[in-house]
């Protein structure tokens, strides 16, 4: 892969696949205001838009739309806030499929072990993206799945604290009470109830996992809690020079190979589905150690099953038998 070509195109990492609810705000704005929306959505969208260096997955036999086709998207919470290269924080897999109304959410934990193809032997799936990058990490939950990743969605620390920041926080449900250090090393508390979130609180909610029973698990719910709060505070946004400026945050902390035509057609699904409850999908395993390291080991079942649910809603045809997963070791 020609890094220095790609790095050309990138700007700074970052999230937002929220820009798609922002379209709702040009709908109802004054005509004048509306174009100077559409434009700087254009240029966010332009600036933030960077291709997988490859045509397709080569899970797919044909290209596919967002808005049209059953679809899968990536999304990628990349740690970098100690100045390297950084690793995937956080894995969520959308599936989606227009026709049927379906929607399912897969939170993919961070401990993963499973085989990279760029280490060549098995390692935790947060690892990838430190070894290959975003390629190597949608490869490998192309690998572990059997199935296309066909968007990615890229966030890093900085673009998910600015956006929240701009909508004015985020309101979320407390499952208990706990707290949490900062990444300024201020301790952050939370009760149970609800509670409104600034971007340093929102991050330290999602973070969290050693006070919290269901350890990572737990986390990852309470990761799609805050994404589907992000969503309905972006949707709620009536002010115009709100707008403006949690499109531009948002803009400037994104890498994404979702093309603006297509982000625009996939409002009115929007739309139709954010009231509706989203399938959650679960991959059980089992806590192991391996020369002294923590990792979490897929339960194959349980595997088999997931990917099952996934191709039906991609309506992808084909066996679930993830050889690659079920080798045995030889590292």
């Amino acid at each position: 892969m020609d890094q220095s070509r790609t790095a050309k195109r990138k700007k700074r990492k970052g999230l937002k696949i929220f820009l798609i609810t922002l379209l709702i705000i040009i709908l109802g704005a004054p005509i004048g205001y509306g174009i100077y929306l559409m434009n700087t959505i254009k240029t966010a969208a332009d600036n933030s838009f960077v291709e997988v260096e490859r045509e397709k997955s080569p899970y797919r036999e044909e290209e596919v739309k967002l808005g049209k086709d059953p679809v899968s998207i990536l999304l990628v919470g990349v740690e970098d806030y100690l100045g390297d290269s950084g690793r995937s924080d956080a894995l969520m897999l959308i599936t989606l499929n227009p026709e049927t109304k379906e929607i399912a959410l897969l939170s993919i934990p961070r401990d993963t072990r499973t085989y990279i193809e760029v280490e060549g032997k098995k390692d935790k799936i947060n690892h990838a993206y430190a070894f290959g990058g975003l390629k190597a990490s949608i490869e490998t939950v192309e690998s572990l799945f059997e199935i296309p990743v066909d968007y990615y969605v890229e966030t890093n620390i900085k673009g998910f604290q600015d956006v929240i920041n701009e909508l004015g926080g985020i309101t979320v449900d407390i499952p208990f009470d706990f707290k949490q250090v900062g990444l300024d090393n201020k301790m952050i508390y939370f009760k149970e109830g609800k509670m409104d979130l600034n971007g340093r609180e929102a991050l330290a909610f999602v973070q969290m996992r050693k006070e919290d029973p269901r350890g990572d698990f737990g986390r990852q719910d309470r990761q799609q809690i805050a994404l589907k709060a992000i969503a309905d505070k972006a949707l709620s946004v009536t002010s115009l020079s709100r707008a403006d400026d949690v499109i531009k945050a948002a803009g400037a902390h994104t890498r994404t190979n979702i093309p603006l035509k297509e982000l625009m057609g996939m409002r009115n699904f929007y739309n139709e589905i954010r009231n509706q409850e989203f399938t959650k999908l679960e991959l059980k395993g089992e806590d192991t150690y391996i020369d002294r390291i923590y990792y979490y080991e897929p339960d194959q079942d349980s595997l088999e099953e997931v990917t099952a649910e996934l191709k039906r809603i991609l309506e992808i045809n084909g066996d679930t038998n993830n050889s690659e997963n079920t080798v045995e070791d030889t590292e």
